[in-house]
C-alpha cells in the first residue's frame, strides 16, 4: 500500500505480535542465546516477521509495539512477558495446548479482565485474545516447548502504562476492566485508518479497471479477505481490496472506476454500521448504538440494549435463531441503503461470522 505521493504506507506489529517476540525472547535468552536482540516469529499466513526485543534477560523480555503508518494508543507502548515454570492457580489465566504441553496465560500489570459475555474471551479471563494465544504457542514451539508430555509454562504479559492507555480505547465501554487486550488475529497492524489509505483503495480500484476487470471485492479485514477468496474464486487477489472503515469513500471510488459489481465482504458489527448509514466506521467516528435496532422494526423487550456495545453482547442475549433473524434485516437494511446511494453498482453483501464462515449473501 502506498501513500498519495507513491511512498509506501509502513505495516506495524499488533499487541499480539510484540507479546509473542517478547516472549520467544524470554525462553530462547533462557535456552539458547544468552541476550537476543531480535527474534523472528511465524505469523499465522506462514510468512516471518522479524521483531526487536528492547529488553532480554532469561525468563524475561520487553518489545515496544509498533504500529506502522496506523499509530493507535498502544503504539510505542512497552509489553512485557515473563514466563515461570508449572500452572498458573489464577482463575482469571486461559490454558492452550503447546507441542505435548500446555500453556497458562495471565495478565500482569495493565492487561484487562474480561466482565460480560459476546467477547472473544469469556468473562472472568484476562483480554488474551485466541488468535494471540495461538501464535504465541506456535512460536514457542518452535522455539522448543512442548517437548515433554505434560510440561507446562505460565506465560505472563505486562503493559506498564496498560491502565491508563484503556481509558482512550473502547474497553471500559466493552466491559473490559483494568487495561487494554492483548489482540491482533494476524500480527500485522495495516495503516486502515490513515486518511491516506482511502486514496490507496481509490488507486486499486481504478488499477482492477484498467486492466479490463468489471468487479471487485470491498473487505474490511483479512478474515473477510480470505473468505471471499474463497467464495468468489472468479475475482483475481488484486481485485480484493481491504477496505478497513473507508466505506462510503471505498464505494465511491468503485462508481468513478465504472466497476459494475461489487461484494462488500463484512461482519455483523459493521454491516449493522452500514445499515444506520455510517460513511466511516471507524469506533472514533462512530459509536455502535444497538437502541437504533428498533429503526429496523426489531423489538427485543427485556433485553438492556442501551447497556450493550457489541453485536457479539447482543448474540450472547439471544437464541440463535433470534440473532440470525436481526443480521437478516440489518442486511437488507445496509444493502438497501448502500445500494441507493451507489446506483451505478450491482452491489452484494457477504456477511460473515468469526470463524469465516458465511451467514448470508
Amino acid at each position: 500500500m502506498n501513500h498519495p505521493d507513491g511512498t509506501p504506507l509502513r505495516n506495524g506489529f499488533t499487541t499480539g505480535a510484540a507479546a509473542t517476540a517478547a516472549a520467544v525472547g524470554a525462553w530462547i535468552a533462557r535456552h539458547g542465546v544468552p541476550s537476543p536482540e531480535q527474534v523472528e516469529l511465524l505469523l499465522p499466513d506462514g510468512s516471518f516477521l522479524t521483531i526487536p526485543l528492547e529488553q532480554c534477560i532469561p525468563g524475561s523480555a520487553t518489545v515496544r509495539k509498533d504500529g506502522g503508518d496506523d499509530p493507535d494508543v498502544t503504539d510505542r507502548a512497552e509489553i512485557h512477558v515473563e514466563l515461570r515454570p508449572g500452572p498458573c492457580d489464577d482463575p482469571r489465566a486461559l490454558r492452550e495446548p503447546c507441542g505435548e504441553g500446555w500453556l497458562h496465560f495471565t495478565g500482569g500489570e495493565g492487561v484487562g479482565v474480561v466482565t460480560r459475555p459476546g467477547l472473544a474471551v469469556p468473562p472472568g479471563h484476562f483480554a488474551i485474545n485466541p488468535g494471540p494465544r495461538r501464535m504465541l504457542g506456535k512460536n514457542l514451539e518452535r522455539a522448543g516447548f512442548g517437548k515433554t508430555p505434560g510440561e507446562e509454562l505460565t506465560v505472563v504479559i505486562s503493559v506498564p502504562a496498560g491502565k491508563v492507555l484503556a481509558e482512550k480505547t473502547l474497553n471500559p465501554t466493552l466491559g473490559i476492566v483494568g487495561g487494554i487486550s492483548i489482540l491482533g488475529n494476524s500480527g500485522i497492524v495495516r495503516p486502515y485508518s490513515n486518511a491516506a489509505y482511502a486514496a490507496t483503495v481509490a488507486l486499486q480500484l481504478r488499477a482492477v479497471a484498467a486492466a479490463g476487470g468489471k468487479a471487485a471485492a470491498l473487505v474490511t479485514g483479512n478474515r473477510t479477505a480470505e473468505a471471499v477468496a474463497r467464495d468468489y474464486p472468479e475475482l483475481p487477489p488484486e481485485a480484493i481490496i481491504r477496505i478497513g472503515d473507508f466505506i462510503d469513500a471505498a464505494l465511491r471510488a468503485a462508481e468513478t472506476a465504472r466497476l459494475e459489481r461489487i461484494v462488500l465482504g463484512c461482519m455483523t458489527g459493521k454491516l449493522f454500521k452500514y445499515a444506520c448509514g455510517d460513511r466511516n466506521t471507524h469506533a472514533a467516528n462512530t459509536k455502535l448504538d444497538l437502541t437504533r435496532l428498533e429503526e429496523f422494526g426489531v423489538k427485543l423487550p427485556g433485553v438492556p440494549l442501551e447497556k450493550l456495545h457489541t453485536t457479539g453482547e447482543l448474540a450472547a442475549q439471544l437464541t440463535p435463531e433470534e440473532f440470525r433473524a436481526i443480521q437478516r434485516r440489518l442486511h437488507e437494511a445496509a444493502l438497501r441503503l448502500l445500494s441507493g446511494r451507489h446506483p451505478g453498482i450491482r452491489l452484494e453483501i457477504a456477511l460473515y461470522d468469526d470463524r469465516k464462515e458465511k451467514i448470508l449473501s
